[in-house]
C-alpha cells in the first residue's frame, strides 16, 4: 500500500509541474505573439508563425516544443486584432498542447505611441504515457497505459506600449493555476485563481537605426516566476540591410543563444538558433536546436522583432 501510494504521489508530482511549467522560446522577440498576447496589434497585416523547438539533443526524454500562430486585423481602422495559437510540448512522458484565442485593441496615446491590450483564453490538453517508462515491475497496471487526457482552461494578459523606437510590454502568462490532484486514488485535473502562483514578465525594447538600412535591436526580459529567482534575459540583435539578422541572447539561469536570421523573400523571414548551457547539464547534452518561420502579407514595412506605426 505504501508503493501505491509513493507512485501516485510520483506521478501526480510530474504532472503538476509539467501542467505548471511554461513554454520557454529562445526567440520571443523576433516574434513577440508567442510571448505577449498584446503584441498583435504592432503587425497590421496578416501573419503567422511556426516554430520547432530541439532542447538538450541527446539527452534522453528531453522536452521538444511545436508551435504555430497566426493574426490579423479584424477592423479597417486596424484597431482590434485577433490571433490563435497552437502549442505542443512533448517532455519524456508528458505530453501537452496548448491551443489558444486572443484578442488585442489598440489605442492611440500620441501621434507617434500605441497603447495596446490583449486577452487570451486557452485550454491545455495533459497526458502521460505511461506505457513507455522503465519499469521494475513490469507487470505493475499503473504503469501499461496513459493517463486521461486532463482538459485545463487558463488565461492570459498582456500589455503592450510602443513610441518611436521604443517598445515595453507585461504579461500575466498564466492567470490560473492547473494542477493534477488525486481524486480516490486516481489522477483529476483541477484549476483554479491562486495568486501566491502567479507569474509576470515584463520585457522592453530599442532599435538603433544606423546607415545603409542597417540596425541594432537590443531587447531585455525579466521573469518573475513563483518560487523561483528572478529571470533576466538580455538580446542583441543586428540586422544588415534589413535582410540578413545576426543575434545572442545571454540569461541568468546561464544560457547563451546564438540567432542567425533572413528574409528570404520580403515577406518570410526564417531564423535559426542553438542554445548552449553553461552549467551542469551540458556534460549531457550537445545544445538546444530552434527554427522559426514567420510569414506577413505583403503591405505595410515593419522589421524584425519591432512595430512600425
Amino acid at each position: 500500500m505504501k508503493q501505491l501510494i509513493l507512485t501516485f504521489t510520483i506521478i501526480f508530482s510530474s504532472l503538476n509541474l509539467f501542467a505548471q511549467n511554461q513554454f520557454h522560446i529562445g526567440q520571443y522577440a523576433i516574434h513577440q505573439p508567442f510571448l505577449n498576447p498584446a503584441s498583435i496589434g504592432t503587425m497590421e497585416t496578416i501573419n503567422l508563425a511556426m516554430l520547432y523547438k530541439k532542447q538538450w539533443v541527446k539527452f534522453e526524454g528531453a522536452p521538444h516544443l511545436q508551435g504555430f500562430n497566426f493574426n490579423m486585423p479584424i477592423t479597417k481602422a486596424k484597431k482590434m486584432f485577433a490571433g490563435i495559437n497552437i502549442l505542443n510540448d512533448k517532455a519524456g512522458l508528458n505530453n501537452s498542447t496548448e491551443v489558444s484565442g486572443t484578442f488585442a485593441y489598440k489605442l492611440k496615446t500620441s501621434k507617434k505611441s500605441r497603447l495596446i491590450f490583449g486577452l487570451t483564453a486557452s485550454l491545455n490538453l495533459i497526458k502521460s504515457d505511461l506505457s513507455d517508462a522503465s519499469l521494475i515491475d513490469f507487470n505493475d497496471p499503473l504503469y501499461t497505459t496513459t493517463t486521461p487526457t486532463f482538459a485545463l482552461p487558463n488565461f492570459k494578459f498582456g500589455t503592450y506600449y510602443y513610441f518611436k523606437k521604443f517598445y515595453i510590454g507585461f504579461v500575466a502568462p498564466n492567470i490560473l493555476e492547473n494542477k493534477v490532484i488525486e481524486t480516490n486514488g486516481s489522477p483529476d485535473g483541477f484549476y483554479g485563481f491562486n495568486p501566491d502562483n502567479m507569474h509576470y514578465y515584463v520585457h522592453s525594447g530599442y532599435k538603433f537605426d544606423l546607415k545603409n538600412k542597417n540596425s541594432i535591436i537590443t531587447s531585455l526580459l525579466v521573469k518573475e516566476v513563483a518560487g523561483s529567482p528572478i529571470q533576466l534575459d538580455f538580446n542583441v540583435h543586428t540586422m544588415f540591410k534589413d535582410r540578413f539578422g545576426l543575434g545572442v541572447t545571454v540569461r541568468s539561469s546561464k544560457d547563451a543563444m546564438g540567432v542567425i536570421s533572413m528574409y528570404v523573400i520580403p515577406q518570410l523571414l526564417i531564423s535559426y538558433g542553438y542554445e548552449y548551457a553553461f552549467s551542469e547539464l551540458n556534460q549531457f547534452n550537445s545544445g538546444t536546436h530552434e527554427i522559426l518561420l514567420v510569414y506577413k502579407v505583403a503591405g505595410g514595412k515593419q522589421t524584425i522583432a519591432f512595430p512600425r506605426l
